[in-house]
């Protein structure tokens, strides 16, 4: 299903709108999701990483050249966490060096996915005009997942990007990228293509710099040391949690 702004603006046939608001729900009309190349794909292996799910799609409303479409899982009553994931970012190959490619194909493409938890405010997040405090995770996956498209680059596990603020309800400022194991992070298409499903990690400025300073897989373990995330709950966004880079 479409839900969030689209769905309720038109929902509204108020007989009182006013023309700009006629026009803008002309334009949403318009959006629809895009059956990107590896759709079934990635739906096929979220579905079984994490299975018996609501789900929903927010179309993106951007109008950006390169749309990025993000679905919903809704939590379940053993995994009390949402679950969004994105599908576009893997539409076209990154450009990596010649080596790495050869030696990690499924660093060519990838997607993106997250975790919030279930008192996250789903319906405010995919509204009209949703607050920032509940919308900037699927902000920043769209800006994640776009990235190798505006700067014709790639991004791997490590790959970190800060932001002056998330939102004034957390200190979180800054995202990480995570791989998770091959079982989750690796995502095998009907082709025999390798799409890589990275974890976006929000983390504070302190944290990049502890990574940068000590790398990657120290920060990983810290990480793992603190907060127990060798179950899936672990990886939760906490936007009050612990900062382990001071």
């Amino acid at each position: 299903m479409v839900f969030g702004k689209y769905k309720r603006l038109l929902q509204n046939n108020s007989s009182n709108k006013s023309q700009k608001e006629q026009a803008k729900q002309a334009n949403i009309k318009k959006l629809k999701p895009v059956d990107f190349a590896y759709s079934k794909d990635i739906d096929d292996h979220l579905n079984y990483i994490f299975p018996g799910r609501e789900t929903g799609l927010h179309i993106d409303p951007s109008g950006a050249k390169y749309q990025i479409d993000i679905n919903i899982m809704y939590p379940t009553d053993d995994e009390p966490y949402y679950v969004l994931y994105t599908q576009g970012m893997s539409s076209e190959d990154m450009l990596l060096p010649e080596d790495l490619a050869k030696e990690y194909p499924e660093f060519k493409r990838a997607e993106l996915f997250m975790l919030l938890p279930a008192d996250w405010d789903i319906d405010n997040m995919t509204s009209t005009y949703p607050k920032h405090e509940t919308y900037w995770p699927m902000q920043l996956l769209r800006m994640v997942a776009r990235y190798h498209y505006e700067f014709f680059a790639w991004v791997a596990p490590g790959y970190t990007v800060e932001y002056s603020s998330f939102a004034n309800n957390t200190k979180l400022s800054a995202a990480m990228l995570v791989s998770l194991g091959d079982d989750i992070a690796v995502i095998k298409t009907r082709d025999k293509k390798l799409i890589s499903l990275y974890l976006v990690l929000p983390v504070y400025k302190e944290e990049v710099r502890y990574k940068l300073q000590h790398g990657y897989d120290d920060f990983i373990e810290k990480f793992n040391k603190e907060f127990s995330s060798n179950t899936a709950e672990g990886w939760v966004v906490d936007i009050n949690r612990k900062n382990i880079g001071e």
